[in-house]
């Protein structure tokens, strides 16, 4: 089912967009899980974890209905939580 236009943009044009906004989540979520967790404990690995099974099973059902918009949406609020979540621990780490 094609997507409605919005923006002034047509349903390719923003499928491109949502894709290319996938993409730079994508490599902004490995930069955090490859660099930004060394003072994370197992409690705080386990709840990443299952956050992200979480994510991966929406993401697949919304790659299944061909719906991009809504799969970039839930990885950007994912990526987001993750960030605070690393910040917070860091700062609990380091006693601020």
């Amino acid at each position: 089912m094609p997507e409605k236009y919005n923006d002034g943009g047509n349903a390719e044009n923003n499928h491109e967009r949502h894709h290319d906004e996938i993409q730079e989540l994508k490599h902004t979520l490995t930069h955090l899980l490859e660099n930004c967790l060394c003072n994370m404990e197992i409690k705080e690995m386990e709840t990443i974890s299952s956050r992200m099974k979480n994510l991966m099973s929406q993401g697949m059902f919304w790659l299944k209905q061909e719906n991009a918009k809504r799969f970039a949406y839930d990885l950007r609020e994912f990526t987001n939580w993750l960030a605070e979540f690393i910040a917070d621990k860091e700062r609990e780490f380091w006693g601020e």
